[in-house]
């Protein structure tokens, strides 16, 4: 999805975007997609991510909802604006502060249990989500279970899960408990994968962005996430 680029003499992230990403306009997209509070505060040496232009810019299309969960928000402070400033909850140390999880967080239960990924002797009964998507994740395995697709549905990679994004520095979109990793055994990052289209589909139906679509070494067949520019 993202490649790193490191800021060089003369640098600005308009000239970066441009040269980049074929677009100068991008350069506020840019800043909010690394986390940047001033695009103009960059110094020489530092280090972002660049995700490709399609990545960045937000979709046009209009998504399927339901009243009982919100439009899939575009980046990172889409995502802070509708699930919760989640940098105020991080403490020097970089942890998080227990009460991120306690207001947030809830757990969903499953209509059928996924065996774990990591050892698949025991299975989840259940997910931890951000409370807001809790109907939406509702709906997502109501809709798998509908379709016939518990197959499709081999192992369970991870819900709620407070860590920064592999590919960067940011909090993942785990850590607002808006992202489901499933089959990761067969769909490691950076690899095509196996994913079911039936279920890419589902999900994408629902709002959903489906990492395998992302390119390069950040494609991540595994991952669904609920929001897009990020």
């Amino acid at each position: 999805m993202a490649k790193t680029y490191i800021f060089a003499a003369g640098d600005t992230l308009s000239r970066i975007a441009k040269a980049q990403l074929g677009d100068a306009k991008l350069a506020a997209s840019l800043a909010d997609f690394n986390g940047l509070p001033d695009a103009n505060q960059i110094m020489v040496g530092q280090a972002i991510q660049l995700p490709s232009a399609r990545d960045l810019k937000p979709s046009t299309a209009p998504l399927p909802r339901a009243a009982a969960w919100p439009v899939a928000p575009s980046g990172f402070q889409g995502v802070r604006d509708c699930f919760g400033d989640i940098l105020q909850f991080i403490g020097a140390d970089g942890n998080i502060d227990p009460r991120w999880e306690a207001s947030r967080i809830v757990r969903q239960v499953l209509p059928f249990a996924i065996p774990l990924a990591w050892d698949t002797s025991k299975s989840a009964s259940g997910i931890r989500c951000h409370k807001l998507l809790a109907p939406l994740f509702e709906e997502v395995f109501r809709q798998i279970v509908a379709r016939g697709l518990q197959s499709a549905v081999k192992t369970y990679g991870g819900g709620y899960q407070f860590r920064a994004k592999r590919s960067g520095v940011k909090p993942s979109t785990h850590s607002w408990g808006i992202a489901i990793d499933l089959n990761p055994n067969t769909n490691a990052m950076g690899t095509a994968g196996d994913m079911d289209p039936r279920l890419v589909e589902l999900f994408e139906g629902l709002g959903f962005v489906w990492g395998g679509r992302w390119a390069g070494r950040g494609k991540d067949p595994m991952h669904f996430q609920y929001c897009t520019g990020y």
